[in-house]
């Protein structure tokens, strides 16, 4: 199969959820006869950012690089993201003696570092398999979203209000700062600037596969939308909130911006061709695909597997025997991980027509 130019693939934010996203891409390797990625344009924000990065670092073999996606959050465990010992809790501290980050994002870093080809991306570029990765993260100093991005020559930078972008190259420190939970992991020091999750401050995260060139655009979401939010029965705590607070982080946005899109489509619909032509616009056909059950309940079933001493934070911070919503972003276990990628692959064999309809 012969693919255009133009397809941009959006991964947004989601922790351990974004293991559902390699699922998702495995379906369609498995659904498309294509040696290359599929995708000309890629965008990652927070733990979309590592499936991005990793992704676009083999752009030139797309079952090879799902493929090695799986095999690393096959793999994962909770150790290998984060700690909260004691000891690891006390390195959190600054010089000023106050608390950086309720968890020590350490093990991410040497993870990222080992496993992360930062050549990769240019490689892909070079060889004509690729034009951009883009990867998003808030610069706390400034108080705009930073898209840090590589592309082919001749990509501009692009600058709107609250949003900017540097052309620089991909590293470990980019997808750190991009996927640095606010109060949970530590702000990550880029340049002279600390970052903080890309979430937090991207209100358009289309936009970058769009300023990369794209005019469709997958989207693979990690929250169903569908479902009823529970009632609780008394009043939330601490882990609750924290949950609730990533939930809208990590979807919301995205959310405001796919209707935004859609409006823009349906008033160039109706538009005259010259006026379409004076318009600053472009129709942006946009897929999105997103987990048929609620993962906050895939999640319970595999709590018990967290360390002894994460689960004892859970439940100081009355995180644990009712909302499951900030364990299913920080379950990195094996077995919680391979459900979350098994259900991906099914949701995405089910979109088969839609799938390729995207495509034709």
């Amino acid at each position: 199969m012969s693919f255009g130019p133009s397809a941009g693939l959006v991964l947004p934010g989601g922790g351990a959820r974004g293991a559902y996203q390699v699922g998702v891409l495995k379906s369609i390797a498995a659904l498309l006869d294509s040696v290359e990625v599929p995708f000309k344009t890629i965008a990652g924000i927070s733990a979309g950012s590592i499936n991005a990065s990793f992704l676009a670092q083999r752009a030139d073999h797309f079952e090879e690089a799902v493929e090695h996606l799986e095999a690393l959050w096959s793999g994962l465990r909770t150790e290998d993201v984060f700690t909260n010992d004691f000891s690891a809790f006390q390195g959190l501290l600054s010089k000023e003696n106050t608390l950086a980050s309720f968890l020590d994002n350490a093990p991410l870093r040497e993870w990222l570092e080992r496993e992360f080809d930062s050549g990769g991306v240019a490689r892909g570029i070079a060889g004509g398999h690729l034009t951009g990765l883009a990867i998003t993260a808030s610069n706390f100093t400034t108080g705009e979203a930073t898209t840090f991005f590589e592309a082919r020559e001749g990509t501009l930078p692009w600058h709107h209000p609250r949003r900017d972008s540097v052309a620089t190259r991909i590293e470990p420190e980019h997808i750190l700062a991009s996927s640095a939970l606010p109060l949970l992991f530590p702000p990550e020091l880029v340049g002279s600037d600390y970052f903080v999750d890309g979430s937090l401050r991207m209100t358009e995260p289309l936009a970058p596969v769009i300023n990369m060139g794209a005019d469709r655009i997958l989207v693979i979401g990690v929250r169903n939308e569908q479902l009823a939010s529970d009632r609780p029965e008394t009043a939330p705590g601490l882990a609750a909130i924290a949950g609730y607070t990533l939930d809208s982080l990590f979807s919301e946005n995205l959310n405001n911006d796919i209707e935004r899109m859609e409006q823009i489509n349906t008033l160039l619909s109706q538009m005259s061709w010259l006026g379409r032509r004076k318009s600053k616009w472009r129709r942006i056909r946009v897929m999105v695909i997103r987990p048929s059950v609620d993962l906050r309940v895939l999640a319970s079933r595999f709590t018990v597997q967290l360390p002894r001493s994460f689960r004892l934070f859970l439940r100081t911070m009355g995180g644990w025997g009712h909302d499951w919503r900030l364990p299913s972003f920080l379950l990195f276990e094996s077995a919680y991980t391979t459900s979350l990628m098994e259900l991906g692959y099914r949701d995405g064999l089910k979109l088969r027509p839609q799938i390729e309809a995207f495509y034709a």
